[in-house]
């Protein structure tokens, strides 16, 4: 069983509002979705107007990222080296998906785009 988290709640942006993927955790069995878009050389998660948002995961929760380029003209991907996870460059227009499972000891890591990482990188926060 998968479940897809969107925006809807604390993802929204809104006059002022930070952009921060929920905690929502999914069980053991679940895989919660995550959608990550690069476009004019930054990532936004959802559509979201914040770039290189937050995003806030459960430890021991299973993550599907979805993520996908539409940089026109770029290559890019989508890493958490200290997860030891990533997409591996793609190019405009495609998208790949990486499903693992957050580390069970809470720490923050850096997600980032390894050739453009100076732009594109920010902020997971694993924390019960």
């Amino acid at each position: 069983m998968t479940r897809s988290v969107r925006f809807g709640l604390l993802m929204a942006v809104t006059a002022g509002t930070l952009a921060v993927v929920p905690r929502i955790g999914a069980t053991p069995e679940q895989v919660r979705e995550i959608r990550v878009v690069a476009r004019n050389m930054t990532y936004y998660a959802d559509g979201a107007d914040e770039a290189n948002p937050p995003i806030r995961l459960v430890p021991g929760e299973q993550v599907r990222v979805i993520f996908r380029n539409e940089d026109r003209g770029m290559s890019h991907d989508f890493g958490i080296p200290a997860f030891g996870v990533g997409t591996g460059i793609i190019q405009y227009g495609t998208e790949k998906g990486i499903v693992f499972r957050v580390p069970a000891k809470p720490a923050s890591a850096t997600y980032t785009c390894t050739p453009h990482a100076a732009m594109m990188s920010g902020s997971i926060l694993s924390a019960k």
